[in-house]
């Protein structure tokens, strides 16, 4: 008879803080925003903020890698990696991104069709289905 695999999910949040202390000195000074100290042996020491609540990382962990092991490695190296200005890393879609403020910046493509959602408020492309003769059929935005 085979064994089930599964990953363990439970107190994810506590054993990323356990993981973090082991290298570094982790403390969550507001719920979802938690400084990363990494103390060089020169005496200097750097400071990495990551802003990613509880939830996101059980998401992260459980979505994402489904593995935690996996996830707290990526976090490790992304906290280690010099990144200056970028002292910030910021949850979004199931990952880390450095940043060098607390907000992600727009992505230009984002941007970009943000404008031309805005000035085409009618819509913009259209859209078409194969039904199951293979037959396609095309569909267009409302116009008012």
């Amino acid at each position: 008879m085979g064994h089930a695999c599964y990953v363990k999910y439970d107190r994810l949040w506590e054993r990323l803080f356990e993981f973090l202390n082991r290298w570094s000195t982790a403390l969550e000074v507001e719920p979802g925003r938690t400084e990363v100290i990494i103390h060089n042996p020169n005496g200097s020491s750097r400071v990495t903020e990551i802003l990613m609540t509880s939830d996101e990382w059980d998401d992260m962990v459980s979505v994402l890698y489904a593995d935690f092991d996996a996830a707290a490695e990526d976090v490790r190296k992304a906290v280690l990696e010099p990144t200056e200005p970028l002292r910030f890393l910021v949850y979004e879609d199931y990952q880390l991104w450095p940043s060098a403020t607390p907000e992600l910046p727009i992505d230009p493509e984002d941007a970009r069709l943000n404008e031309t959602a805005r000035k085409n408020p009618e819509g913009i492309g259209h859209w078409f289905a194969l039904d199951r003769q293979g037959n396609v059929h095309w569909f267009q935005p409302p116009r008012d």
